[in-house]
């Protein structure tokens, strides 16, 4: 049918024309920007992992960035720590010289006067060497932490047939330093009386001399309930004991039962094993049922095995006497073993086995106190439900009642002056290299045996000099390991650059594949579409005119 209405070769051509005018639109764009992505409508999947790509390029670029400034952070503190290796160097110097029997007295206070110039030097480096505003070495650079204060001693076990000893409320109180001090010079203190402790809920009270409410678990717990207002936090440690003798009857099967935390384990011990066969098999017959007595066994080396509560709660053990003996379970103990607890001399022995063991003595855990601030420990104040704190503890002079019969050595504790800092050295938040910096000054434990006291520490004496000279070693040892972490974190943090770098190189390659214009690629691709655009125009153009053919039918 012949039209002139419907031009439909001229409409295919447009159509043609249209597209490769869009397709070279996107050649030259990805040309003049470089990226293959220049919308979302390029490729929307692309477009939101280049973007995430970038982001973590970014962060691992600023990672490298925090690294580098990291070791020279170090770098810093490492050299003010120097100066203080050889001020110390020569302190130790002045004091072998004071200890010499050529020197007078008064010549010795002329080495003093230099020895104590050195120790106020110490002293002011670290309250005032700083790092971008702030000082560094003297324990308050970054993040405060709290040092662990053991504040136990190890508990005495309680014999068979002795009384455990708990928490009654007010036996122990803790006080905190507030405000300023009064006129007498002396700090207020905030004193906060700990409850009385209760059954834990997981120590046995099977052997007599448990109980519950005396184990390492129960006082934390009691201690912890006023953390809100002392800034004290109890931690129970495992109740121990480690075993130092095995034998074996090379002529003697046993058939016998041990009790853990009353816990019957049913051990047959033949004659053809060896020692350590022995242990290896009471370890694994014990450890089969830790989840119902709450011990581990284990083999430390000492010729017998090591029983551990899994949480500090109460270690009972015993067994039939007129069946077997402890050392033919691994469970013989050396008196002097140092390991063990004072008073554990062996396993004890049930009168009948089994439940309501009469013979079986008990181990404790100990529990230890952390705070970020200095409290106090002591006795506590009459109460109409305890009107003679400690009273119950009964044999113990009540001068060290709360050392021997608590396990709590009382008076002042100061936590150690630390802070930690922790340097970001990748794109999540975990990604972080922490170092902690001591204090150097008068109160700190690497130089503050020598600087606290000048009446401690000069040589203006022979005795307080050789006395200077253990206390210089010690503060040589602990800045040597002081500077020796500070080196070791700075060779860590160079690794960190290198490999933030190198990771940070590799995901740029592999954004470059997914947003980069192949330049080679997108020429063709324009080549391509211009060639297209003349060749649809001058079609374009023959189709506009092929329809003037019509007019020779009208002639």
């Amino acid at each position: 049918m012949t039209v002139i209405n419907t031009n439909i070769k001229a409409l295919y051509t447009q159509g043609a024309l249209k597209i490769s005018q869009r397709e070279s639109r996107v050649a030259m764009q990805q040309l003049s920007s470089g990226k293959r992505i220049n919308s979302a409508k390029d490729d929307a999947a692309g477009l939101a992992i280049a973007a995430r790509m970038t982001q973590n390029i970014q962060s691992l670029n600023q990672s490298v960035r925090n690294a580098g400034d990291a070791i020279v952070f170090i770098q810093t503190a490492e050299g003010a720590t120097n100066d203080i290796t050889t001020m110390l160097q020569r302190m130790s110097e002045l004091a072998v010289q004071a200890a010499n029997a050529t020197y007078s007295p008064e010549q010795r206070g002329y080495l003093d006067q230099e020895f104590q110039q050195l120790k106020q030097e110490i002293v002011r480096i670290a309250d005032t060497h700083e790092w971008n505003g702030f000082p560094i070495l003297n324990g308050k650079a970054g993040t405060p932490v709290g040092v662990p204060i053991s504040t136990t001693s190890p508990r005495a076990p309680v014999a068979a047939g002795g009384t455990a000893v708990g928490l009654q409320e007010s036996d122990l109180a803790i006080d905190i330093p507030i405000g300023d001090t009064d006129a007498d010079g002396l700090p207020n203190y905030q004193s906060t009386a700990i409850p009385a402790s209760t059954a834990d809920g997981v120590s046995n009270d099977y052997a007599d001399s448990s109980d519950p409410a005396a184990s390492a678990i129960a006082i934390a717990a009691a201690i912890n309930s006023k953390t809100a207002e002392t800034g004290v936090t109890a931690t129970a440690n495992p109740a121990i004991i480690t075993a130092s003798k095995t034998t074996v009857d090379p002529d003697k099967s046993i058939q016998t039962t041990l009790y853990v935390n009353g816990e019957a384990i049913d051990l047959n011990l033949t004659k053809g094993q060896t020692a350590v066969e022995r242990r290896q098999y009471v370890i694994d017959a014990i450890n089969a049922k830790t989840l119902t007595h709450g011990v581990k066994a284990g083999d430390p080396g000492t010729g017998g095995l090591s029983l551990s509560t899994v949480d500090g709660r109460n270690l009972s053990v015993w067994y039939d006497k007129n069946e077997v003996s402890a050392s033919d379970m691994g469970l013989a103990m050396d008196t002097a073993t140092t390991s063990n607890p004072p008073g554990v001399t062996g396993i004890a022995t049930g009168s009948l086995g089994g439940v309501g063991a009469v013979g079986a003595s008990t181990v404790y855990g100990t529990v230890t106190m952390t705070s970020n601030s200095a409290f106090t420990l002591k006795a506590g104040e009459a109460t109409v439900a305890n009107p003679n704190p400690l009273d119950h503890l009964t044999n113990i002079d009540p001068i060290t009642k709360i050392e021997q019969g608590l396990g709590f050595k009382p008076g002042p504790v100061t936590p150690q002056n630390i802070g930690r800092l922790s340097f970001q050295v990748g794109p999540s938040p975990d990604q972080v290299i922490t170092i902690d910096m001591a204090d150097y000054g008068k109160d700190g434990n690497i130089t503050g045996g020598l600087t606290r006291d000048t009446a401690q520490a000069n040589v203006a004496t022979v005795a307080s000099a050789n006395d200077v000279i253990q206390k210089v070693n010690v503060a040589l040892d602990a800045v040597a390991t002081s500077r020796s972490t500070m080196g070791a974190v700075m060779n860590r943090l160079q690794h960190v650059v290198d490999n933030l770098t190198n990771v940070s190189m590799n995901e740029e390659a592999s954004r470059s594949q997914i947003e980069d214009a192949d330049y080679a690629a997108a020429s063709t691709e324009l080549a391509r579409t211009q060639i297209m655009q003349q060749a649809a125009t001058a079609v374009l153009a023959q189709a506009n005119t092929d329809m003037q053919t019509v007019m020779k039918l009208l002639q």
